[in-house]
Formats: C-alpha cells, structure tokens, sequence
C-alpha cells in the first residue's frame, strides 16, 4: 500500500506550548501501530529533539530569531517542500506558507488559539500584524483545521469563518514524564525553593500580558502579607519585548527562575501544593494539564478552554482578580482534605488525555484532508 507522505512544520526552539504540542505530536505519531501507514517528514528548527523519533525524516530549516519566522513558514519551507512531493503539509502553529508550492498537497493546519483577535492589546503592533495575516491565510486555505479544543474551535468557526466540517477537535495529551513524585523527592525539591514549613505555589508558563501573572503575584503577596507562609515560583521564559518589573523586584515570597529543563519542570509540579494561572484567554492550557498528571491542583479562571481542560481537578474563580485568586488558593491551602481530594480528582482528568489519542485524531485528520485533495492509498 502506498504510504501517505505527510511534512509537519515544527517549530521547537522557541518553547512554549505550540513546540510541546509539535514535538510529542510527532514522537506519539511514529509510535502508533500503524505508523507504516504514514512517511512522515519534519521540517524543524531543533532536529536534535526529533532524533529518537522512529522511521522519521528529519530536515532542518534553521531559525535564528522568533522574529524570523514569518520567513520560516512562507520561504524556508515552500523552498523545501518543493522537492518532498507530500501529499499533507502540516503546519503546526498558526500558519501555512503564502503561497503553496503544490497543488495535489494537502494544506491542514492546527490554531491553537485566537487570542491575537480577542485581546489584541496584550501583543506588540509587529506580533499582530504577523499572526493576523498567517491565522486568516491559513484559515481561509486549509484543507482541514485542528483545534486543540473545542473553545478554540467555535472561535475559529465564528470569527475566521471556517466551516465546521473542516475543523477537528483534537484535544492535546500530557507527557509520561509529568507524573507524581515521591514524598522524598518532593521534599527535596521544596527545600531547593527554600520551601520548608510552608506552602509552595508555582506559575508556569511564557511571561507575556494574557497570562496575568501580576494577578499571581498579587494574590499571594496578599496572603503572605496575612501570615500564610506561602512562597509563589514563577517559571517560564519571557515572551520577546515583553516587559515585567515586578519580576525583577524582590520580594521575599517571589522567586522567579526563568525557563526550566523539563525534568525540573516535572519537579516543580510535582513539589508544589498549588499551580496558579489566572491567564484570561488559553486555547487549551497545556500547564494546567501538566501539573494537573503530578497530582497538583490548580487554581485558574473559569473562561475561554480552561474549564473544559480543567474539570474538577482545581477551583476556578470567575474574572483574573487578585482578591479571587487569593480566595481560591486559600481555601486549597488551608484545607488539607480539599487539597488531598482536588489533587486525586486532577490525576484522574489528567489521565484521560493522551498524546496516543492525538496522534490517532490527527493522522485520520491527514487522510481525510489528502482524500479531499484526490489522494488513493494503492497497493
């Protein structure tokens, strides 16, 4: 049978959720049963973090700056599919190149979210006017859309105009590694935060407006300034020109410590009694699923796709508000039961997402859109 040649653009080197979402994607869809159905190509920026991928091409188009990848999508790869002949071009965040260097391949893209139409103020004039352009493009020209939740996909429906019979839903997993740790650990790990007697409560996740941090921040100074002994972690890198002073003041219950490997990352979760994002706008939330598997409860605001991810496993207040905020986390810290009952909740919601999933969604997503576009598997 021939096999259906699909590339997938994956950006990987600017973290964040789109670059979890396309390298797991990826590893999850050479591991399925049936991957021999699939040639799969991936065209990337980090070819190192596809090496251990099974039966994958990997090529590389390098990136040098985020504010390159206008270029990446619409140059760097129509340059190199023209020698691929897929039959699916996947571009895996937000955008499709601008012009198609072949017509039998069949366009999908994934829309994480569309914050950038919605909260337009929390990017910078260049930032928008870049996904504005790539996000109606890729709407208006893909085969099929990819949502990673249902939130996003009645927004791209309604705001972008897209058909529903040309969206899928396909909801992220969450990686093996984020799981529990044991007690021992977890102490450990405390006492590196300088977490002893107290409560720890992270923030993960890219520093940037929609995010809310600052609620955070405010949420527990407040309860720390009560006499909750509380210390707030806050990690993740910044988003580029975005500016943040009050992570660069010290306070004695903050401890920002930028981006983390992903094994400290796993710890952080798993050491933490609370994971907070009071972020107002998420097309899934893939944090609070993270900390959600290392039995974390979390605490967030119930709008956009968080509520659909989050479940039963946190509180969600109703509006990023620092006194709310405060309130929630109070309410899971003081009160060991909740806390205990909230986290086994998490775990269970949590185990019902699985990158396999995904990957079996997205590689009938691939034969759908390539039939529309004439595509026969053969003997």
């Amino acid at each position: 049978m021939r096999r259906l040649r699909v590339a997938i653009g994956a950006v990987a080197g600017v973290t964040g959720g789109p670059a979890t979402y396309a390298v797991e994607l990826v590893h999850a869809l050479a591991a399925l049963d049936d991957a021999d159905r699939l040639e799969i190509v991936v065209l990337t920026d980090r070819p190192d973090l596809f090496a251990d991928a099974r039966a994958v091409r990997v090529e590389e188009i390098p990136l040098p700056s985020p504010w390159r990848q206008p270029w990446w999508d619409s140059v760097g790869v129509p340059l190199r599919l023209r020698g691929l002949d897929a039959d699916v071009y996947h571009g895996t965040k937000h955008a499709l190149p601008l012009l198609s260097p072949a017509r039998r391949t069949a366009p999908v893209v994934t829309i994480h979210d569309l914050a950038v139409l919605v909260e337009p103020e929390t990017f910078s004039r260049a930032q928008r006017l870049q996904l504005q352009v790539h996000l109606r493009h890729a709407a208006r020209v893909a085969e099929r859309v990819i949502c990673v939740s249902r939130h996003a996909a009645e927004d791209v429906r309604h705001r972008l105009g897209v058909a529903a019979a040309r969206i899928a839903v396909v909801p992220h997993g969450v990686g093996a590694r984020f799981r529990p740790l044991d007690d021992t650990r977890r102490q450990e790990v405390r006492r590196t935060y300088g977490v002893t007697d107290g409560f720890l409560v992270s923030f993960v996740g890219t520093a940037q407006p929609r995010k809310r941090i600052e609620v955070a921040v405010e949420a527990v100074r407040r309860l720390h300034a009560g006499g909750l002994p509380v210390t707030l972690v806050v990690a993740g890198r910044r988003r580029p020109g975005y500016t943040a002073p009050w992570l660069d003041e010290t306070l004695p219950f903050l401890r920002a410590v930028g981006e983390l490997p992903g094994d400290a990352l796993v710890e952080l979760y798993g050491a933490s009694d609370v994971m907070v994002s009071p972020s107002s706008f998420e097309g899934f939330g893939l944090t609070f699923v993270e900390a959600m598997a290392c039995g974390c409860p979390v605490v967030g605001v119930a709008a956009t796709s968080v509520p659909e991810v989050v479940g039963d496993g946190g509180l969600l207040v109703a509006h990023p508000d620092a006194d709310l905020v405060a309130g929630a986390l109070a309410r899971l810290l003081g009160d060991p039961q909740l806390r205990a009952a909230t986290a086994q909740r998490a775990l269970a919601r949590a185990g019902a997402l699985s990158w396999r999933r995904a990957a079996e969604q997205t590689r009938d997503v691939y034969l759908a859109a390539a039939a529309a576009r004439g595509w026969k598997a053969r003997a």
